[in-house]
């Protein structure tokens, strides 16, 4: 009878160490889960300025070809559900902006987070520039 109390003595000793193992392995485990689901939403949150960002370049892009204007537009993606993402577009001909007067336009599109709320672009926001020309084919043909 004895060495039956002393087993189960035992028994709860190596269920301890156990369960003591097991956390040991577990927590450095969790906290590489908790790791990827951050790198998951920054990346997915990069995926998207991107996307907004080759929209905006895109709009802007045929509005230069449709009209040669210069011009600053900003603004947020609130109406597609994003109001904590801004956009800055700059459509211009001047050299200092790379383009050249009357014949290339320079068109540059920043889309990022406002993560502070100020409405403008602050370092170590996250953020996709993107950077394009379109030429006046029709001064071109004179």
């Amino acid at each position: 009878m004895p060495a039956l109390l002393d087993r189960k003595g035992q028994m709860l000793l190596e269920l301890i160490a156990a369960i003591a193992l097991t956390a040991t392995a577990i927590v450095p485990a969790l906290r590489l889960v908790r790791d990827a689901m951050e790198q998951t939403r920054e990346i997915e949150q990069q995926e998207l300025l991107t996307t907004l960002c080759v929209s905006k370049m895109e709009e802007h892009l045929a509005l230069a070809s449709a009209a040669w204007t210069s011009t600053t537009a900003t603004g947020n993606f609130s109406a597609e559900g994003y109001a904590a993402l801004r956009y800055i577009v700059v459509r211009s001909d001047q050299a200092a902006q790379g383009g050249i007067a009357d014949r290339l336009m320079s068109v540059t599109a920043t889309v990022f987070a406002d993560e502070n709320g100020n409405t403008a672009f602050d370092a170590g926001e996250p953020s996709v520039v993107m950077a394009s020309k379109a030429a006046n084919l029709a001064r071109y043909l004179e």
